[in-house]
């Protein structure tokens, strides 16, 4: 069994070398143990018992009689006193545990049998109130005589910090399979609460022992209080992965099958249209949005925030979407002018490329940091920049078309220095590295190559000249071989995801389908898949989303903005080739942040859970921008700053959400993407449209139909591929919209009279 060989920084092989002290012994007991039974579930491929030792009660699942997987599904330091099963059905089984600790309940349930997940969810109800401290692991990798120290596997991806509480893992000695594993974080909500805990990075692997450790407590669990301690799922499967893009897949088909089985929170509408009009008036209007420099208008990065120049990527992040939104709209926006007038200041004659800072204005600060340096390119950032170019170019900007060609050159060279391997920091002339690596052993900006192609992939288009296909390829394969490390900032891994379809589209190359898949799964594999509702998380919602970067602790709006629609154009550019999978989580995650996304602005939160000590401006709570971070329950939001480009959010969410003709007196928003739309007048004052939905038809979605006048014209929504049904019923309305929740994956259709 061997992943590739030229892969330098994913290197996912373990063994059993440095234990801990809940392994020592653990084949001893689970020897001594003799009250094993049978669990009556038939599975494929292996057989399940439960048995207990002194301390734990397990569920032991036995491989071909080679290899063993022992769940610890609760643990009490002193003594487990007695077993007994309460209830049984055909897919759960029902215990009662009794431990010095208090009564525990263990419910195991057969969650799937095809393709094989189990679930265990273990609760306490404390006899004393105490404080838990270091807790074991609840997965450990086992042979056939309970040894842990034989066996081997390969570890892909672990949880990082916030992210969803997953683990995924092959096992290769004895017994060949593959594991994946998900602690449902949002039920130990009630416990983070109690115990003023947080259960940032509490699933990981330290071979053999693999899954949960539950946080020490800093204050006590309450006698006689039920709480839960754990709500684990593990999707079992014989198979193992040759390849990275054989583990992306598998991964993909894991999370797919354990989220469906989750619970997730409800989600109600939000007026994304009134919010884009207040943000772009703030942009607009507001001095501590923007400034003026030699007759220039240019947007600051934060509110307030001035000792930096203006910077070209903080520009164009504001300026590409609102281009979109402007069509969206049908009418001019001035900002748009205003903004486009300032790009070409960026450009520096002598390095014959557009620069991050604004070149001549100086740094008004005693100390600077190590980005904050005229002559340091920041990889990501020129090209982000270029790419906006492109963008703009694309859609016939001439300006931006010209500085793009301007500026490519410099780029091409230094990805031919750097060998298409992008370092952190560089110097502007000379292209010497000034840091190398994102940490040490961990590369530089590992997906930028992907961001590169993507920007040769754009002057392709605009060109057709071959050399640009080329350089685009070049970059490609340097994505090669990373695995589960690929992603430095997700925003830019799912870019790179979109170019590398588009790239298999156009040259017929599998490899390029493969490393898109591969940038997706660690995107989705940096998801936060749990809702966050203790302490300041009471009052908002982080379910579903994902950090800027990799090791962030955070989420934050304009790189969210961003992703929302990378993912909506990826569903569209792949369409049918788009894994169920994919399909299903990208439009969960498009639903959820149109519901969540009104967290980032400090008006919609409490004021004592917005920090008013920002490492960046301040902020002013009453100013329709967003705060740029969002952290676990514990934390303040805004700690960051109030980022001004984040404003994006709300027309980004506008345009791509809300389908707007000009000849139909409605709106049509879904949560999920809408894939294709189009309509047909019948009279001068009737017609219908045709929308079609993404995600899958196992969830549900909500749409509306917003009135453009006063009041809503005569409607019927039905699905379009079952016309002898009845109309769909709204859920709610009045007199200027419908609501309706429908699944995923349909074709709408809704037809519409206008009152006489």
């Amino acid at each position: 069994m061997h992943l590739d060989e030229t892969a330098p920084y994913w290197q996912p092989f373990v063994k059993a070398e440095q234990v801990s002290q809940w392994v020592v012994g653990l084949d001893h007991q689970l020897k001594q143990a003799t009250d094993y039974q049978d669990v009556p579930w038939s599975l494929e491929q292996g057989q399940l018992q439960t048995c207990s030792t002194p301390n734990s009660f397990w569920l032991i699942y036995e491989v071909e009689s080679a290899g063993k997987l022992a769940i610890r599904t609760c643990f009490d330091p002193q003594t487990i006193r007695s077993v007994k099963l309460n209830k049984k059905t055909s897919t759960t089984l029902d215990f009662q545990v009794e431990g010095a600790l208090g009564l525990f309940r263990v419910k195991l349930e057969l969650a799937s049998q095809q393709p094989v997940v189990l679930r265990y969810t273990t609760s306490l109800t404390p006899n004393q109130d105490f404080s838990l401290e270091a807790l074991p692991r609840d997965v450990y990798v086992l042979d056939k005589d309970y040894d842990p120290s034989t066996t081997e596997g390969m570890v892909y991806v672990t949880q990082n910090g916030p992210t969803a509480g997953l683990a995924f893992w092959s096992v290769t000695k004895p017994v060949e399979g593959t594991i994946f594993y998900f602690q449902n974080l949002t039920a130990l909500n009630p416990y983070c609460q109690l115990t003023h805990t947080d259960p940032s990075g509490s699933v990981n692997a330290q071979w053999p022992e693999v899954g949960f450790s539950l946080p020490a407590s800093e204050q006590p669990l309450s006698a006689g209080t039920e709480v839960v301690l754990s709500d684990a799922f593990i999707y079992l499967s014989k198979t193992i992965p040759t390849s990275e893009f054989e583990a992306a897949d598998q991964f993909l088909e894991a999370i797919d099958s354990i989220y469906r089985h989750l619970p997730k929170p409800a989600t109600d509408y939000f007026d994304w249209p009134k919010l884009a009009n207040q943000t772009i008036k703030a942009l607009s209007e507001s001095p501590d949005c923007s400034r003026h420099i030699k007759n220039h208008f240019y947007v600051n990065a934060y509110v307030s925030a001035t000792q930096k120049p203006p910077e070209s990527m903080v520009q164009l992040a504001i300026l590409v979407p609102l281009t979109e939104y402007q069509d969206w709209l049908g009418r001019a926006i001035p900002l748009v002018d205003q903004l486009q007038k300032s790009i070409p200041t960026f450009y520096d004659e002598t390095r014959a490329t557009l620069m991050r800072w604004l070149p001549g204005e100086p740094f008004r600060k005693e100390e600077t940091s190590e980005e904050e340096d005229h002559n340091k390119i920041d990889s990501w950032y020129l090209l982000h920049t270029l790419m906006n170019l492109g963008r703009l170019a694309q859609n016939g900007n001439v300006e931006a078309k010209d500085l793009l060609f301007r500026s490519i050159d410099f780029a091409i060279g230094a990805a031919h220095h750097f060998n298409y391997n992008w370092p952190v920091f560089y110097d502007s002339l000379s292209l010497e590295v000034l840091k190398a690596e994102t940490a040490e052993g961990r590369g530089g900006e590992l997906d930028v190559a992907g961001l590169y192609t993507h920007v040769m992939l754009q002057v392709y288009e605009l060109t057709r000249e071959p050399r640009y296909l080329a350089e685009a390829k070049k970059s490609a394969e340097r994505l090669r071989g990373k695995g589960f490390e690929l992603l430095y900032q997700s925003n830019i891994t799912l870019m790179s995801a979109l170019t590398l379809a588009k790239l298999w589209k156009l040259t017929g190359n599998r490899l390029y389908f493969d490393l898109s898949k591969l940038g997706v799964a660690n995107v989705i594999a940096r998801l936060w898949i749990w809702d966050c509702n203790f302490g300041f998380g009471q009052h908002r919602s982080t379910f579903l989303g994902v950090a800027p970067l990799r090791d962030a602790e955070y989420v934050a709006a304009y790189e969210e903005a961003e992703i929302f629609a990378t993912i909506h154009n990826y569903l569209i550019e792949l369409n049918d080739d788009v894994p169920p999978s994919v399909r299903l989580l990208f439009s969960e995650y498009m639903k959820y942040l149109l519901h969540r996304g009104r967290y980032y602005f400090p008006s919609q939160l409490p004021l004592e859970m917005v920090s008013q000590q920002p490492r960046e401006g301040r902020i002013l709570t009453d100013l329709p921008i967003p705060l740029e971070d969002i952290s676990t329950g514990w934390k303040q939001a805004g700690t960051v700053g109030q980022e001004v480009y984040g404003g994006a959010l709300a027309y980004i969410l506008t345009t791509y959400s809300y389908k707007n003709f000009d000849d139909v007196p409605v709106i049509f928003y879904a949560e999920y993407p809408i894939c294709q739309a189009d309509y047909q007048l019948v009279t001068k004052d009737s017609g219908y449209a045709v929308y079609r939905l993404g995600g899958t038809a196992e969830n549900k979605c909500r749409i509306r139909l917003l009135a453009k006048g006063r009041q809503l014209p005569q409607l019927q929504m039905r699905d379009e591929d079952n016309q002898t049904g009845d109309p769909l019923s709204p859920i709610h309305q009045d007199k200027n919209y419908q609501e309706y929740e429908v699944p995923g994956n349909l074709r709408l259709r809704v037809d519409w009279t206008k009152p006489a």
